[in-house]
């Protein structure tokens, strides 16, 4: 019965938070909050294959995401404050399976989501894969869902897909399709490689890879929710800002040190910026 109680004293206290930050927000011009995050997998063909003998003749022969495993996990948190040219920027966050487990991860991911729960969760197309596995996740591994995914519709507010919010009726296309038509860096590996390198275990290239989609889409983002007019700021300082978050975050990030910041660096210049370049806290 306690345990009952406190679980429900949370709750209340969880939905005030959310109502107070709803209401301050309520007129465009608070603070907003977004945790961009994208993931890689491993086929579980194992698993696939035990479903294909029971199924037999009928079973789907393509391996679907029941049975995609997580085996990296990035993602980055941007906090724009009304006033401020660039946003206040915690992370990134990049896991990966050469030392963790799949539970270790998408735990540590959901408590990140749980201690803001005001974050809209931003993602390249995680409406079609990304949540689903999650949420799969959740299940196999007796974990409670972040309020973030708990709402089931593909058009929830907690929740941003940039694949769909850019191209509405459009085909929908990949994020280094979409990236490379913006001149922005993306994928520091071919996107069909990532397999091979999963297989092979080659975490380092396999985490890089995850966090060059991170600021690829956290450029992008910034971009989308500034032309929306959801956000202000100063878009080549706050590529700059996150350029040298990352740089100081994951120093050994070949993508970071060689394309990203590079290509920040010269977008700022580009704009005619003089004086200080804004770093974040």
């Amino acid at each position: 019965m306690t345990d009952m109680m406190t679980s429900l004293e949370q709750s209340l206290e969880l939905q005030a938070r959310l109502f107070a930050e709803q209401n301050h927000d309520s007129d465009g011009h608070g603070q907003r909050t977004f945790l961009v995050a994208d993931f890689e997998y491993q086929y579980d063909r194992s698993a696939h294959a035990g479903y294909c003998v029971a199924e037999g003749a009928g079973a789907e022969e393509k391996i679907r995401w029941p049975f995609h495993r997580i085996v990296a996990a990035a993602w980055i948190v941007l906090r724009f404050v009304p006033g401020q040219d660039v946003p206040e920027i915690e992370g990134p966050v990049v896991l990966s399976a050469e030392t963790m487990d799949e539970k270790a991860m998408v735990t540590q991911f959901f408590d990140a989501l749980a201690e803001i729960p005001q974050a809209i969760v931003t993602t390249w197309g995680g409406e079609t894969k990304d949540f689903a596995a999650l949420r799969r996740s959740a299940v196999e591994h007796d974990l409670a869902l972040p309020l973030q995914l708990l709402e089931l519709s593909p058009y929830s507010s907690r929740r941003l897909d940039l694949c769909n919010a850019t191209s509405v009726m459009a085909d929908c296309v990949h994020l280094p399709e979409f990236a490379a038509a913006l001149g922005i860096p993306a994928k520091p590996s071919p996107s069909k490689s990532i397999g091979k390198l999963v297989e092979t275990q080659q975490w380092d290239l396999v985490a890089d890879q995850c966090a060059a989609d991170v600021l690829s889409t956290s450029a992008i983002a910034i971009g989308h929710l500034k032309s929306m007019g959801m956000i202000t700021c100063d878009r080549p300082a706050a590529m700059m800002a996150l350029a040298e978050q990352a740089s100081e975050t994951l120093p050994k990030s070949v993508f970071c040190s060689r394309s990203f910041k590079p290509w920040a660096r010269d977008r700022l210049r580009a704009a005619g910026l003089r004086g200080t370049v804004y770093r974040s806290t």
